[in-house]
C-alpha cells in the first residue's frame, strides 16, 4: 500500500505490530486479525491468519467503500496481484472487493523494505545496487509480460530478502484491457521516482515509465536521496537534469542515467537492464547455482536476516485451535558468524544457467556508455 507506515524498534529497523485498535474488526472473512501492519490512503492492512500461516489483509476505509471509483480501483489491484502471481510479489490468498468493506489478502513477506534498510544503515554498494538492478528488471519484466503496469515502484515499494526483492503495492498499477481510471489531470504515483510523461498524463504511462522508476530506485539506494526533489507536478514535467550526487562514474552510473531520459523512447527497456546486470554480477564471480548471501552491506543483511528470524505473534486462540504454550526465544545465529563485510562471494562456477546468460549477453545490443 502506497505510503504504508508502522512503528520500528528503535536501532533495528524491524517493524513492530501495532496492537488492533477499538474501532478496528477482530476478523475479516475467517481471518483472524492479530495487529495492524500498517495503513495508508486507500485502508489498513492488518496481520491475519485463517490457519497457521500469516497474511496480510488489505480493508478499504469505510469512508471509501460506498464510492464507485474507489471500489473498481480495488478490483483493478486485484486483478493485478492475481495476474502477477507470487514469485515476484505477496501471493494473493483471498479476496472479496464486492463486500461491505472490501478486502484484500495476501502472503505476508517476513522482509524489510529497501526504504526502511536505506534509512536504517544509509546505501548499498554498487555491486549491491547491480544485484538490485537484476532483481527488480526481472520482476518488472514478469509485471509487463501480463499486460501491468505498476506505475509507483520505489524503495517504499520494495522488500529486501536473503533469495532477492519482491515488488509490492498494486494499487494504482494499470491493468490492460481494462477501463481506465486515471484522467489527465491527475497524476498517480510518487513524484520523486515518476517519468515526466506520467507526471504530464497517467495515461501516458507504459512500461518506459516503470524502467524509469526502477532507475530513480537505484539512484535513491546508492546516494541515500531519490533524483528528483519535486513538490508539485509540474516540475516533473520539465526537462530537468537528475541529481545523481554520490553516484560514482562508471557502467552503472551510465545504464541509470539511460533510464532517466526524459524522452520513453530513448530509455533501455527491463529486458536490457536485466542483461546488463547479470553481465556485472556474473564478471564479479556472483554465484549463480546456489544459495547464498546478496552483495549488500552487512548491515543490510543483518536487518535481512534479523527480520527473518524474529517471530511473529501467535495467533489468537480458537475452540479449534488451542493457545499456544509460551514461544521460546528464536535461536538466533552468533553475530560473528554473520559476514563481517560485504559477503564473501564464492568462486564462481559453470553452470547451465550460467552459460545460458552468456550466451545471450554476447549477443545484446551495445552497452550503455555512450
Amino acid at each position: 500500500m502506497a505510503g504504508l507506515q508502522s512503528r520500528r524498534r528503535r536501532g533495528t529497523g524491524l517493524k513492530v505490530l501495532e496492537p488492533l485498535r477499538e474501532a478496528d474488526p477482530r476478523s475479516i472473512a475467517g481471518f483472524r486479525l492479530t495487529g495492524r501492519l500498517g495503513q495508508g490512503a486507500m485502508g489498513v492492512v492488518y496481520l491475519g491468519y485463517r490457519s497457521t500461516r500469516p497474511v496480510a489483509v488489505k480493508v478499504i476505509k469505510a469512508g471509501l467503500a460506498d464510492d464507485p471509483y474507489f471500489r473498481t480501483r480495488f478490483a483493478q489491484e486485484l486483478e493485478a496481484i492475481r495476474r502477477v502471481g507470487g514469485f515476484h510479489t505477496a501471493a494473493l490468498v483471498d479476496a472479496d472487493w464486492k463486500a461491505e468493506q472490501p478486502w484484500i489478502a495476501t502472503e505476508y513477506v517476513h522482509a524489510p523494505s529497501l526504504l526502511s534498510l536505506i534509512e536504517e544503515h544509509g546505501t548499498v554498494s554498487e555491486l549491491g545496487a547491480w544485484w538490485l538492478a537484476a532483481g527488480l528488471a526481472d520482476a518488472l519484466m514478469h509485471i509487463h509480460s501480463v499486460r501491468l503496469l505498476h506505475r509507483d515502484l520505489k524503495p517504499g515499494n520494495v522488500l529486501v530478502a536473503g533469495h532477492g526483492v519482491r515488488v509490492i503495492d498494486f494499487g494504482i498499477s494499470h491493468v490492460g484491457g481494462a477501463t481506465g481510471l486515471t484522467t489527465a489531470d491527475a497524476a498517480l504515483g510518487t513524484l520523486a521516482y515518476m517519468a515526466p510523461e506520467q507526471a504530464k498524463d497517467s495515461r501516458k504511462a507504459s512500461e518506459a515509465a516503470d524502467v524509469y522508476s526502477l532507475g530513480a530506485t537505484l539512484v535513491h539506494a546508492m546516494t541515500g536521496h531519490p533524483p528528483f526533489h519535486a513538490q508539485v507536478v509540474a516540475q516533473r514535467t520539465l526537462d530537468v537534469a537528475p541529481d545523481l550526487t554520490g553516484m560514482p562514474r562508471g557502467r552503472l552510473y551510465d545504464l541509470v542515467a539511460h533510464t532517466l531520459a526524459y524522452e520513453a523512447e530513448d530509455r533501455p527497456t527491463a529486458h536490457d537492464v536485466l542483461e546488463e546486470a547479470m553481465e556485472r554480477l556474473l564478471e564479479e564471480g556472483m554465484p549463480t547455482g546456489s544459495q547464498a548471501y546478496p552483495p549488500l552491506p552487512k548491515a543490510f543483511l543483518t536487518g535481512v536476516l534479523e527480520r527473518q528470524a524474529a517471530p511473529l505473534d501467535p495467533p489468537p486462540a480458537t475452540p479449534s485451535m488451542p493457545a499456544p504454550s509460551a514461544p521460546r526465544k528464536p535461536e538466533r545465529r552468533p553475530l560473528a558468524q554473520t559476514p563481517a563485510a560485504d559477503p564473501p562471494i564464492p568462486p564462481q562456477q559453470d553452470d547451465p544457467w550460467s552459460e545460458r546468460w552468456r550466451g545471450r549477453i554476447n549477443k545484446r545490443r551495445g552497452d550503455y556508455g555512450g
